[in-house]
């Protein structure tokens, strides 16, 4: 492992984390955060990748977190949250992030609109309710996952 990091490795299963002789062993402070595919599609981080961050104190950094191409963001459920907190998807998907400790978002921003939307969601308060809901319509794994990438 240490020949791959390195050789510029950044992907870093976790099997390889939690082995004698893992990751925070080999690298010690230069992994500064884990910069996972992460949204409310791609949950596959939750069953071992976010929990071992989390306890390491290492942040998670999501990417695409509004998902990609738009599909997600069609969702009829998404677009009901957003209505009631008079919202868009886009900051429904994002509050849904960054109401995890350590999990901050790198959105795309292609207008100046979108980067404002994109600040407010983070004052975005999603009720029990909500979140009950869209861990119904877009489940969390329940087994190891091959980590999704884009």
């Amino acid at each position: 492992m240490r020949l791959g990091i390195e050789m510029g490795m950044t992907l870093i299963d976790t099997a390889q984390m939690y082995a004698e002789g893992g990751a925070e062993e080999v690298v010690g402070d230069a992994i500064a955060t884990s910069q996972v595919l992460y949204n409310l599609e791609q949950r596959g981080i939750e069953f071992d990748v976010l929990p071992w961050s989390q306890q390491q104190r290492l942040p998670t950094m999501a990417y695409c977190p509004i998902g990609q191409g738009g599909k997600m963001l069609a969702n009829a459920l998404l677009k009901q949250v957003a209505a009631r907190h008079d919202v868009t998807p886009a900051q429904v998907a994002l509050a849904w992030i960054l109401r995890q400790d350590s999990v901050i978002a790198i959105p795309k921003a292609v207008r100046p609109e979108h980067v404002r939307l994109n600040a407010q969601a983070a004052l975005l308060q999603l009720e029990a309710g909500d979140l009950e809901a869209l861990d119904q319509a877009f489940r969390a794994p329940q087994h190891k996952q091959r980590l999704a990438m884009v």
